[in-house]
């Protein structure tokens, strides 16, 4: 504490000060100057100005005076102090001053160090990128949001803070039930588990965040409690994806179990079907016109004919046929498949084409390409049919670049390939018929999957068509809205080194021709197939058309005759997967005992690793096991021609 006195002429004269003023400004009572001028010039130049000027305010009214201010000490020290005086005039006109000062570093300085470590946090808190912080009070009402808040949810700070929890991120139905939560956590003292949720972002998409909380209680202040959301988006994302190949993993699990056991039971059904449709050739030709006999064999032939074509469609869901692929024109598959269908086409439907003009030469086997286009077009014409103005379209274009899909309605089966050439031809089935919903949509090209009545459809055609577009790398895509008609759009990758897509020219048919021997000796065929009414019925076939045919159903017994009798044999053909002996160990042991002797093997599934052995087994020609028995004997007889 200390008095000082202002007399009229201005002059300061120090009356008094306790010895703590002595320790506050370090100074020595002998060097304390009377006008107190020692103690002004330790004062801070920043608060210099404002603080004389406080002091001259209050002198002039006689009010009360209170100040904070710095000074700096002869020993370099910084202090706050804090002055409360009250000045006093006298009847002469001196203005006595009565002042009490205190030292308030220590609390200033603590003040400025929660001050500092409040901003540090807050700044921290700002700056961590992933983790969204927001603070709320009892009322639901924003008081913090940080910058990975703004990030997540959409909204600045200024939209946020003095908002509404509920408003900003709180889907309506859950208001309710928020509200109870947070007031039962203020009431209790115990917080809201932590837990996945699904919140709103400003424009009002969903996002999936992990959301832990705090409540806070302090001293003085109105308690208040903080959310830590951490945004699960990747996460969710990263889920989904894994699911997703999970799915798909499993999905081609069963696909190739499916084609697995498909295959096998196909492979074996299929010599069956082959037999009866090759002994009802045989009984037809032994059968006059004129026999009732005819009519039921024609029915056989008929039904016979049906079954095979479903075992070529198991064997190639399955991927068991002839799969050699060559530079192709897309053009007259499409053309052949379009006169195939206008054959059969109902009255009531058109069945339109059109084909874009300079298309690229595709990779593809011509016949399984074939296959597709009927398969597609064949469901499209069911699915128009009875309905007014009925339609489909079969469309080749010329394609420069592959889109993404482009609506929520199209689906796409297969991807793209990784490595576009840059061109290409994409082939569209489209029909205005009813459509299909999107629980049929997802499961299309499922096998044996059927919308369609019992026994008028048995599921496998769409099968079909995504294993052969799958095997030819092209993109698969299907668009289709209950109600608005369906659209099947496969996508090849065009050569650009071949030559550009021209109709072939029409392939007359072609007859064998009769004993082209003429009168030499009737060739001697060696044919081996350990199914024995395979066998019997080629040997039947072949002797008909006038061979000397020695036929057996174990490879050994094939073997022990060769080696007994005098070679005649033209031609050794044998069939590749057979018990005890394959047919590759087969030509090997014919081809010791006779180098010179043409030895083919028929497979009805020409896999890579037979392509590549057959050679070092001596093996002139791997031929593909057609779906006739005639079939095959017209293959034996090019090759004896050859």
């Amino acid at each position: 504490m200390f008095q000082f006195r202002v007399l009229p002429d201005g002059t300061r004269k120090l009356d008094h000060m306790t010895r703590s003023c002595y320790d506050l400004w370090e100074l020595d009572a002998n060097a304390l100057s009377q006008d107190m001028s020692s103690l002004w010039s330790m004062v801070d130049a920043r608060d210099l100005p404002a603080m004389r000027a406080s002091i001259k305010e209050c002198a002039e009214q006689l009010r009360d005076w209170s100040w904070q201010w710095r000074i700096h000490t002869p020993s370099g020290r910084t202090k706050w102090l804090h002055g409360t005086g009250r000045p006093l005039r006298e009847t002469d006109g001196t203005l006595v001053w009565h002042v009490f000062v205190v030292d308030q570093t220590d609390n200033l300085q603590a003040q400025e160090n929660l001050r500092a470590s409040e901003e540090r946090f807050r700044q921290l808190i700002d700056g961590i990128p992933n983790v969204a912080v927001q603070g709320y009070d009892a009322n639901l009402v924003c008081r913090f949001w940080n910058r990975a808040s703004e990030r997540l949810y959409g909204y600045s700070t200024e939209e946020a803070v003095g908002a509404s929890l509920l408003d900003l991120l709180i889907p309506p139905s859950w208001h309710a039930r928020v509200t109870t939560d947070v007031q039962t956590m203020f009431a209790s003292g115990q917080v809201i588990p932590a837990s996945e949720l699904k919140l709103r972002r400003k424009d009002g998409s969903a996002v999936w965040v992990y959301s832990s909380h705090v409540l806070l209680r302090r001293e003085g202040q109105a308690p208040e409690f903080f959310s830590i959301d951490y945004d699960l988006t990747e996460r969710q994302t990263a889920e989904d994806t894994r699911l997703q190949l999970q799915s798909q993993l499993r999905e081609s699990q069963k696909m190739e179990a499916l084609g697995t056991l498909a295959g096998g039971v196909a492979h074996d059904f299929n010599n069956i079907v082959a037999a009866i449709l090759g002994n009802v050739e045989l009984a037809l030709d032994d059968v006059p016109d004129s026999k009732p006999a005819r009519t039921s064999l024609y029915e056989i032939r008929k039904a016979g004919r049906r079954a095979r074509d479903l075992v070529q469609q198991i064997l190639a869901f399955s991927r068991r046929q002839d799969s050699t692929r060559q530079p192709t024109c897309l053009r007259a598959v499409l053309e052949e498949a379009h006169s195939l269908l206008r054959a059969t086409l109902p009255a009531d439907v058109t069945l339109q084409l059109h084909v874009d003009p300079n298309l690229p030469a595709v990779m593809a086997n011509a016949t399984q390409i074939e296959q597709v286009v009927l398969n597609l077009a064949t469901n499209a014409l069911q699915a128009v049919q009875g309905q007014g103005g009925a339609s489909v379209q079969l469309r080749l274009e010329r394609v420069e670049q592959l889109d993404a899909p482009g609506s929520v309605d199209e689906v796409e089966t297969l991807p793209a390939p990784d490595a576009w050439p840059g061109v290409g031809v994409r082939l569209s089935v489209i029909d205005n018929g009813s459509g299909m919903p999107p629980e049929t949509l997802g499961r299309v090209f499922e096998p044996f999957f059927t919308t369609k009545a019992p026994g008028a459809g048995t599921g496998l055609g769409l099968a079909v068509v995504h294993g052969i577009l799958r095997e030819h790398g092209a993109a698969l895509r299907v668009r289709s809205q209950h109600g608005a008609g369906t659209v099947f759009t496969a996508v090849f990758p065009g050569l650009t080194d071949a030559a550009p897509d021209e109709p072939l020219p029409p392939q007359t048919e072609s007859t064998r021709p009769a004993r082209p021997w003429g009168d030499a000796a009737a060739p001697h065929v060696l044919y081996v197939d350990d199914d024995e009414a395979i066998t019997f019925l080629v040997r039947r076939l072949l002797e008909r058309d006038g061979y000397r045919v020695s036929a057996y159903t174990d490879a050994h017994d094939a073997l022990d005759a060769l080696r007994s009798g005098p070679l005649d044999v033209a031609l050794c053909i044998t069939d590749f997967n057979m018990p005890r002996m394959s047919g590759l160990r087969l030509a090997r042991e014919v081809k010791a005992l006779h180098p010179n002797l043409p030895v083919a093997i028929a497979s009805g599934y020409i896999s890579e690793e037979l392509r590549l052995q057959a050679p070092a087994a001596g093996v002139d020609e791997v031929i593909y096991k057609p779906d006739t028995v005639e079939a095959l004997c017209d293959a034996i007889a090019r090759l004896i021609r050859r």
